[in-house]
């Protein structure tokens, strides 16, 4: 078949891209770590530091303009959630802690960044990056992390090092781990995801070679043992998953029977040495543990709805309530959930998560991107390693990897983009109709 005399084609490609492609590039470095909260708690940089904190306030028009316009998955999950933590917990604690009625709001501060699952999908939208720009930004921000984490390790003397989390939460020193960066690692920890499922699809001595140099750097540097172990689990875990059934069923038996051997072998011959090597991080969890646990009491409706909490600039802390300013809720993973909003928040949490687990791992079906899939491997650490880092933590990760999720899988409905939208946007997981 001949083409019209007067055919001619497009001299350049056309492109859903709302923006050029070096502006688009630049745009979604500069903003994507402030989505994951990279400079949430780094208050030695106080422009982005002060920035990360505003985030939440500044992405209320895309947070609403999703709310309203966009169906996303698990939406009423997240407004359930939202409710109890910004609406009932603030006034629990003005009746179980005497917090002023502004303190009491401002202890909802930790929780506004799982709206970034509604604010980032809203942009995405506007902005249509392709998937696979946006595959190569997020992946690039991963290896740009260990990278400078080396950099500042090789370069930095170790006068710029403090050990007062008052005076900086990057370059930190301890008697128990010496000289460690605490590297935001959103970004690294997803890298490492997505290289163990690309080695699993194809086998290849690169993936291999990154994964050893970052597990390296973490245990040299980062030195957060929680973290690391949950990186290096849900990595086996990725691979396991990967292999063809009759291998998969047999390393799961070989685990099964090996591990929990060594795990007591470790611990019965190691005990003394275990909680030593632990030191001052182990002995600050368990006053903390105590002093939370003997507050709630044997009061079943401080177990239920919890007490709520304070900030370090009201006029009631947690500090002065128990005399320790060593009192830190944040390192008690479910029980310091437990102790903010009860039982019943925790559960809601927790289905918050899971449910968000769900969502991924059905919006990921039958995907073969690495990337895609390592966001669900992403929401399995953040469960995993729940049982010391609070989930209220940094809480937008949750949105970020659902939001991309979201994204991903529109994008590749639609052939690389999500072409922008001025009338109402729908996403949801497909569902077959009944009787089909």
């Amino acid at each position: 078949m001949s083409l019209p005399r007067g055919f001619v084609p497009p001299t350049h490609v056309v492109s859903g891209e709302r923006f050029s492609g070096p502006v688009m590039t630049i745009l979604l470095i500069g903003i994507f770590p402030f989505f994951a909260q990279t400079f949430y708690y780094l208050h030695e940089f106080p422009l982005p530091y002060l920035l990360s904190k505003a985030w939440p306030v500044l992405c209320v028009p895309l947070t609403l303009y999703a709310l309203i316009n966009m169906r996303l998955p698990a939406k009423n999950m997240f407004l359930f959630f939202f409710a109890y933590a910004i609406g009932f917990t603030p006034l629990n604690s003005i009746l179980r802690l005497g917090n002023g009625l502004s303190d009491a709001f401002i202890t909802t501060v930790k929780v506004w960044p799982l709206t970034y699952y509604f604010a980032l999908s809203a942009l995405l939208v506007w902005l249509s990056p392709h998937v696979g720009r946006l595959r190569t930004v997020i992946i690039g921000l991963g290896y740009a992390t260990f990278v400078v984490m080396i950099l500042l390790w090789l370069v930095l003397p170790t006068s710029s090092y403090v050990n007062d989390p008052a005076l900086g939460k990057l370059l930190m020193q301890d008697i128990e781990r010496g000289y460690r960066i605490y590297m935001p690692m959103f970004f690294g920890s997803l890298l490492l995801f997505y290289l163990t499922r690309s080695f699993m699809q194809q086998p290849r001595w690169l993936p291999v070679l990154f994964i050893l140099i970052g597990f390296i750097a973490l245990l040299s540097i980062y030195k957060q043992r929680t973290a690391i172990g949950g990186m290096f689990l849900v990595c086996v875990n990725a691979a396991v998953l990967s292999l063809a059934p009759q291998r998969r069923l047999l390393v799961i038996g070989l685990f099964l029977a090996v591990v929990p051997l060594g795990i007591g072998y470790l611990v019965v011959h190691n005990a003394d040495g275990l909680v030593e090597s632990l030191g001052g991080s182990l002995t600050v969890r368990q006053t903390s543990l105590a002093l939370a646990t003997n507050f709630l009491g044997d009061d079943p409706w401080r177990w239920l709805f919890g007490v709520g909490a304070t900030t370090r600039f009201g006029s009631v802390t947690l500090a002065d309530i128990f005399g320790n300013s060593q009192f830190f809720i944040a390192d008690l993973g479910w029980i310091g959930i437990i102790f903010e909003y009860g039982l019943l928040g925790a559960l809601l949490l927790a289905g918050l998560y899971g449910w968000g687990l769900y969502c991924v791992l059905s919006l990921t079906r039958g995907s073969k991107d690495p990337l895609a899939l390592a966001m669900s491997d992403y929401i399995i650490y953040m469960l995993v390693t729940s049982t010391v880092y609070s989930l209220v933590f940094t809480p937008g990760e949750l949105g970020v990897v659902m939001a991309l999720a979201v994204y991903f899988t529109r994008a590749r409905a639609g052939r690389g983009h999500v072409a922008p939208s001025a009338h109402r946007v729908r996403f949801a997981i497909n569902r077959q109709p009944k009787g089909h």
